[in-house]
């Protein structure tokens, strides 16, 4: 079981099977930041792509709440994929979700302003405690 903080870098895909089950299927990326401490800043480092495929309810949850460029963390079963193509032999990494949520240290916020305007019978004169 890994967990990898990332990008969704496609668009999310959503299929039902014969079997009634449904699968989403998305990309992400997710790039090293490392601290140079000779040039006294960050760099990006390697990236890591990686195919995401999610089931059932979770893959019904994917395709309503994720989007193209959302940050997200996704922890799941790694698997690899050997396979040659001209003559050169590769490997594809995937994922198979368990966990999929928003980062939200990464996401724009909405600002201080409240989503909803208060009614004045809403609001109490004095805060009430915990």
């Amino acid at each position: 079981m890994i967990t990898v903080v990332g990008t969704v870098v496609s668009e999310i895909t959503y299929k039902h099977g014969e079997d009634g089950r449904t699968n989403a299927f998305f990309r992400i990326n997710s790039t090293e930041r490392r601290y140079n401490t000779a040039l006294g800043d960050w760099e990006d480092g390697e990236t890591l792509w990686l195919g995401v495929s999610c089931w059932r309810k979770l893959a019904d949850s994917v395709k309503t709440t994720l989007s193209k460029g959302d940050p997200v963390i996704v922890q799941g079963k790694l698997r690899i994929r050997h396979y040659e193509k001209d003559d050169v032999k590769r490997q594809a990494f995937s994922l198979d979700a368990l966990h999929v949520g928003l980062d939200l240290s990464r996401v724009q916020s909405l600002g201080s302003a409240p989503l909803v305007e208060p009614r004045a019978g809403d609001l109490a004169e004095e805060p009430v405690p915990f």
